[in-house]
């Protein structure tokens, strides 16, 4: 009978650390390969989808919508896929989610501005939203310049594509910074981290493949989360955690489930089969839905 083997690595990618578990009836060095290749297409994605990199592919289309927005851009498979997503989210939440956000995180120095906007663009010409962007047959254009950050959707997409390349009698799970997938996910059970402190964990039962969990208590200067219809940043007294079947969908819906009317969030939490659990700085969790 052959026995169980078990890995566990880490590797920093995606401004995180990467965390890659894996176990199953399988050679050691089997494992490992596996992980290989999963870490592999992680770091693909880091270097295609990270705003700080200046010439990743979101950064190459960002300078392309901003000098030539009513043009047809031509979009990458990553690309394709999470701005599909991220725009029926953009029009289901009535605009509480929207990636175009990137301009008032550069404006605030949350993020880098090596396209150059403070230098672009006069205080008298705001940059459009996902509400003047129009994706079709693989292709993107605006009605206004506009700059896009995908920030932890990025990482869950991640998390997915590397999950998907693992053949079927491989278990485990990998993390990317509390965006991760469980492939055997059914009766186990997982910490979430609430608070600053050391203790302040609650573990939570597992209510889909994949989980995502959004905090404010590392962020070095105030909530990096930002409310476009009420214009304002969002502190979190606690976490989010969104269970789903993607972690892209579990990342992208943390921010549905702080910034949407309650029962607007719920429907659009049931749309995508997705179960939501606040976690307060005392320990106390509330479903959502």
């Amino acid at each position: 009978m052959a026995s169980n083997h078990t890995i566990k690595r880490c590797k920093p990618l995606l401004g995180t650390f990467i965390e890659v578990d894996l176990y199953g009836e399988l050679p050691e060095k089997d494992l490992v390969h596996w992980s290989n290749i999963a870490f592999n297409e992680i770091e693909r994605i880091h270097h295609a989808l990270s705003f700080h990199a200046p010439e990743s592919d979101i950064s190459v289309l960002n300078r392309a919508l901003l000098t030539e927005p009513q043009s047809a851009h031509n979009l990458t498979n990553d690309l394709s896929v999470i701005l599909a997503f991220a725009h029926a989210l953009f029009k289901s939440t009535q605009g509480y989610y929207d990636l175009s956000v990137a301009s008032i995180l550069v404006n605030d120095k949350h993020l880098p501005d090596h396209l150059f906007l403070a230098n672009s663009f006069e205080h008298n010409q705001p940059l459009g939203t996902f509400a003047d962007v129009l994706i079709s047959n693989n292709q993107i254009s605006s009605k206004r310049p506009i700059i896009i950050d995908l920030g932890g959707v990025a990482k869950g997409y991640a998390v997915d594509q590397a999950i998907a390349l693992l053949p079927e009698d491989i278990c485990g799970s990998i993390n990317a910074g509390g965006d991760m997938r469980v492939i055997d996910w059914q009766n186990k059970k997982v910490e979430i981290k609430y608070g600053k402190r050391f203790s302040a964990l609650k573990k939570l039962q597992m209510a889909n493949t994949a989980l995502a969990t959004s905090a404010s208590y590392y962020n070095q200067g105030g909530s990096q989360y930002f409310n476009p219809i009420a214009n304002h940043y969002v502190k979190i007294k606690g976490s989010m955690s969104v269970f789903s079947e993607k972690a892209m969908h579990a990342d992208a819906l943390t921010k549905v489930a702080l910034l949407v009317e309650r029962q607007q969030a719920k429907q659009i939490l049931k749309d995508y089969n997705a179960t939501a659990i606040s976690i307060n700085r005392f320990g106390f969790s509330r479903q959502l839905s």
